[in-house]
């Protein structure tokens, strides 16, 4: 970020001081802010030192390994195109004061999505490093996927309320964050039954999933179960349950009509609940979705049927 206040500086400049040559020092900034920033993604999504690269050999890397989420690579791609590359390749250019503005936008929005990944990617290895001491779990190697995944999420959301590593105030920060965490808790949590993979920003006919458990069976066919993931806050006010529940159905069920989704889960994520439930959606076969959502504090609840609405 010191190089995006650094453009800045130098645009502030170039608009009182009679010298335009600033505005192409402001694309300059902008280019070292990108730099910096591909070279934090390829050392915290790759997992690669990125000291000995080549920066146009991480960009390479970065728009070929899918590895960014589709936002983040749209604005990578835009930002690449429109200016690394013609201010890199072409020293005879020289940019005016709505060019180097324009830049200076590219590049913090570039910035900024990507950090939300970086967020979440740091959030996930951390959940889902190895317990020091095994859980108890009672998976059976048979069970159904789908069922898997809706208990383990209800299992996370008590765990998280009620243990040392709550992360009950995390809906408070950063969604991204949350996110990241639940997906390595699967990861973490899942990783006694073979072939299981968890991951998170996988696009399916254009639209981008939550989490995506995969498992693969013997004979290579491939299960997967999309997480469409809901956090409200404790804190402030929120949408109404019903609203909520019934919008993020409907864009699980998106998923389902697709070839290569098996089942999808609801999870309805606040931090501020401790116990949950796990049900049917209305309108959807059971084999197929499952809700997982805080018990409603009301003595009409019902107890395993979907809610009205």
């Amino acid at each position: 970020m010191a190089h995006i206040d650094a453009a800045v500086k130098h645009y502030k400049r170039g608009q009182s001081e009679p010298d335009q040559t600033l505005f192409t020092d402001v694309v300059f900034r902008c280019n070292q802010a990108f730099e910096g920033s591909v070279k934090e993604a390829y050392r915290v999504l790759a997992g690669k030192d990125p000291s000995h690269i080549k920066p146009h050999k991480i960009e390479e890397f970065l728009s070929e390994a899918d590895l960014l989420r589709k936002k983040v690579l749209d604005q990578f791609t835009r930002y690449r195109t429109e200016w690394r590359n013609p201010s890199t390749h072409d020293y005879t250019l020289d940019f005016d004061e709505d060019e180097g503005l324009m830049a200076i936008v590219s590049v913090t929005v570039f910035a900024i999505v990507l950090c939300d990944q970086i967020d979440g990617k740091l959030a996930f290895d951390a959940a889902a490093e190895p317990k020091t001491s095994q859980s108890n779990s009672t998976i059976e190697q048979n069970e159904p996927l789908l069922d898997v995944v809706a208990d383990t999420l209800a299992k996370f959301a008590g765990e998280q309320i009620q243990g040392d590593t709550a992360v009950h105030d995390q809906s408070t920060r950063h969604y991204f964050h949350v996110a990241g965490t639940i997906a390595g808790y699967l990861s973490s949590e899942l990783a006694s039954i073979p072939r299981v993979d968890v991951k998170q920003g996988q696009t399916f006919s254009e639209r981008e999933t939550d989490i995506v458990v995969e498992r693969v069976s013997d004979t290579g066919v491939a299960e997967r179960i999309v997480v469409e993931l809901k956090i409200s806050s404790p804190r402030g006010r929120s949408l109404p349950r019903q609203y909520i529940e019934r919008n993020a159905v409907q864009k699980a069920a998106f998923f389902l009509h697709l070839p290569d989704v098996n089942g999808a889960v609801v999870f309805l994520y606040s931090g501020n609940k401790r116990h949950y439930r796990v049900f049917d959606a209305a309108g959807i076969p059971a084999e197929k979705l499952r809700v997982v959502a805080p018990a409603l504090d009301t003595k009409s609840q019902r107890s395993d049927d979907a809610p009205a609405g």
